[in-house]
């Protein structure tokens, strides 16, 4: 009995990662075709064009889940590209914030306008019958890994 529920949760490992793999492809692929932008240069603007505020290098590197030296490289490609522009910190002058520019909310909308036709059409692929079911699903799979993210300790 244990083996078989080793099992199931091998199998169900091994379709989490090919959901993800798969909907990461189909995302850079969007991406490339729509943008001149980059994977990365395209997640940043998402990510940055969600925010209330603008951000500090350290807490955008954070949210990227990137090294602050990869981050501010980022930072620079998008500066100069005009997507994202650097302001003054009124909260601490040995730092600066980040927010996108016109040009980097325009860029912003048309991704995400591509991105949301691309899960529309993706949900179109599921049978009608199993659509409901399947947006429960992701829902509840969301909503554990942001539990996760916070709450769970990496496994010794």
């Amino acid at each position: 009995m244990a083996r078989s529920a080793a099992s199931n949760a091998q199998q169900t490992d091994a379709l989490l990662r090919d959901v993800v793999r798969l909907f990461l492809q189909a995302q850079r692929t969007m991406t490339s075709c729509c943008s001149d932008a980059t994977a990365k240069e395209c997640e940043a603007l998402l990510l940055l064009g969600a925010q209330p505020e603008p951000l500090t290098v350290q807490a955008f590197a954070g949210l990227m889940g990137l090294e602050k030296t990869w981050a501010s490289r980022l930072v620079a490609r998008l500066e100069n590209g005009g997507h994202i522009r650097r302001v003054d910190n009124p909260g601490d002058g040995r730092s600066w914030l980040i927010e996108l520019t016109a040009k980097g909310r325009k860029e912003r909308a048309n991704l995400e306008k591509s991105l949301n036709a691309n899960a529309v059409s993706l949900l179109g692929c599921v049978p009608a019958a199993e659509r409901a079911n399947v947006e429960r699903a992701l829902t509840h799979l969301r909503d554990a890994l942001a539990r996760c993210l916070r709450d769970c300790t990496p496994s010794s």
